[in-house]
């Protein structure tokens, strides 16, 4: 979301620097929005997983990384938005991120969990390391958990500042 960012955009077809549009994701069952730049392809789909618990999962990727994803390799860093069904097991946000594996929290190297606030709610930050950098941030809403996370190599790289502002544009109802 470069709009209001000294960062140039890409350059255009005729030399340019050009400014992503900016995209608005909404998803109603799950009474979730959140704005991100349009240099980067949205999928979404429910996983593999028990058919007691939903997960759905929202994956944010570069264009350019997507059109060049190794074939049998380790894909690029992305923007991640997980929502897990919670109203079975009812777990509070530490529970879940120090009991999930999934949360990655086990990867963290000063297992410190920070709190903040997504658009007026309460939740959880850290960070993490495996093949990439991550950092997460989690909470609940509607009875379930919702969880932020982008992967990186450098913190000051592009996809982590993209990341930052989405989470100041997420908005639940």
């Amino acid at each position: 979301l470069r709009p209001n960012s000294a960062e140039p955009g890409p350059i255009g077809e005729n030399g340019t620097t050009t400014t992503p549009t900016v995209q608005t994701y909404t998803n109603s069952t799950y009474g979730i929005t959140f704005q991100y730049p349009d240099t980067y392809v949205l999928t979404e789909r429910v996983e593999d997983g028990s058919a007691e618990r939903v997960h759905h999962s929202i994956v944010l990727m570069d264009k350019d990384d997507a059109a060049n994803i190794p074939q049998g390799g380790e894909g690029p860093p992305t923007i991640n938005v997980d929502i897990f069904q919670n109203d079975l097991d009812n777990k509070t946000v530490e529970n879940w991120i120090k009991n999930s594996s999934v949360s990655n929290f086990k990867l963290s190297p000063d297992d410190m969990l920070t709190p903040v606030t997504v658009g007026g709610t309460s939740a959880l930050s850290y960070v993490w390391d495996g093949l990439y950098r991550g950092e997460s941030t989690v909470l609940e809403h509607k009875s379930n958990i919702v969880m932020f996370s982008v992967t990186y190599f450098e913190r000051t790289d592009q996809i982590a500042q993209d990341f930052d502002q989405l989470l100041a544009t997420a908005a639940f109802n």
